[in-house]
C-alpha cells in the first residue's frame, strides 16, 4: 500500500501569528483589534467596561474569531471609578 497517499503536509494549513501584550490604564480609552483573537484582563480593583460589556476585577472578556478571520473592532474601555488596568493579549497573523 502507498503510505503517500495518506500523508498529510500540514506546512500548507499552517498559519504564522504573533502573541501582543499592552495594559492600558486610561479611562474612555479606544483600544483596535486588528486581530484573530483578543483577550482582556481586568487587573483593576473594580470593574471594567468594554464596549459597555461589564467585566468584573480579575474577570477576563476573551474575543475569538474562525482560522483566517480578522476582528476590526474598535473596543472602548471604561473603568468604574475612572482608573484601573486592563492587560490585552491579541493573536495576530504575521
Amino acid at each position: 500500500m502507498d503510505k503517500s497517499v495518506y500523508s498529510t503536509n500540514y506546512n500548507s494549513f499552517m498559519k504564522n501569528y504573533k502573541t501582543e501584550m499592552q495594559t492600558y490604564t486610561e479611562n474612555e480609552l479606544d483600544v483596535d483589534s486588528f486581530c484573530n483573537d483578543i483577550t482582556f484582563y481586568n487587573g483593576a480593583a473594580t470593574t471594567v467596561y468594554v464596549n459597555g460589556f461589564p467585566v468584573a476585577a480579575g474577570g477576563t472578556l476573551r474575543i475569538s474569531g474562525n482560522e483566517g478571520e480578522i476582528n476590526t473592532t474598535k473596543y472602548k474601555l471604561s473603568f468604574n471609578g475612572g482608573t484601573g488596568s486592563v492587560y490585552v493579549i491579541r493573536k495576530k497573523y504575521i
